[in-house]
């Protein structure tokens, strides 16, 4: 069955109006008729099946049958800190962070960001990131849906970040590999810190290892950003999570 995002609560045995986005797709796009069942999430873990019971061009209702707790969350609480890029790159690390099972996505600011956004657009970025996460909750089967946070400095990030989680930095020049920490018992809560384009300077790698920030690499490639943070999340996913 389909899927979609529902902004409001959801109760057993009530009939609800969809979201507009979710209403026009349905009735104009998927061509849905009275009867046909969906599954709506609003966010609070639980899948709820519903069946259309009133459908035209720019309405519809749905009566609601069943809740059933998802079981599709990662065990491990993933914090992702990734440095701000251009636009459809920054889009793109949302979207398949999401997937991979994030619960929560900072985007920084390092020293060699070529990315900084002014504070009028702030917020108009904030909400376009938190509706690509919905979508790829939509898509990937998730009914929690990650939280974005506001853009921070890196050395605001750090500051927050609790010493009893394991606190990565991707650098391609460390030592240890990513896939070394596998010895390690099963965090349950991880940071991951992503440079820009230009990678963490010197003295920002220094100050992450000062607060306990282990810094590991991929291997031998040097990775894009948006391209880094991919890797990284399936990787942990595999020796931590629920990727087999």
């Amino acid at each position: 069955m389909r899927r979609f995002y529902h902004s409001s609560s959801l109760k057993l045995n009530t009939t609800t109006a969809l979201d507009d986005f979710a209403a026009r797709h349905l009735a104009q796009v998927l061509r849905a008729k009275v009867g046909d069942r969906i599954i709506l999430f609003n966010g609070d873990g639980f899948d709820y099946e519903a069946q259309i019971k009133h459908v035209d061009r720019r309405d519809v209702s749905v009566e609601i049958l069943n809740q059933s707790a998802n079981p599709n969350e990662s065990k491990i609480r993933i914090h992702l800190f990734q440095a701000l890029s251009s636009n459809e790159k920054m889009d793109l690390v949302v979207q398949k962070a999401v997937e991979l099972g994030v619960q929560a996505i900072t985007p920084i600011i390092a020293s060699r960001s070529q990315m900084r956004l002014k504070d009028e657009k702030r917020d108009k970025k904030l909400q376009h990131w938190q509706q690509i996460a919905i979508s790829a909750c939509e898509q990937s089967g998730r009914a929690v849906i990650p939280e974005i946070y506001p853009v921070s400095l890196l050395t605001e990030s750090i500051a927050q970040m609790d010493d009893a989680a394991l606190n990565i930095m991707l650098d391609p020049e460390a030592k240890t590999q990513l896939n070394q920490l596998a010895s390690m018992d099963t965090p349950s809560h991880i940071n991951v810190l992503i440079g820009p384009e230009g990678g963490f300077s010197e003295d920002e790698i220094q100050l992450c290892q000062s607060k306990k920030v282990i810094t590991v690499n991929l291997g031998p490639r040097i990775l894009r950003t948006e391209t880094a943070p991919i890797a990284t999340l399936a990787l942990l996913q595999y020796l931590f999570g629920d990727f087999v």
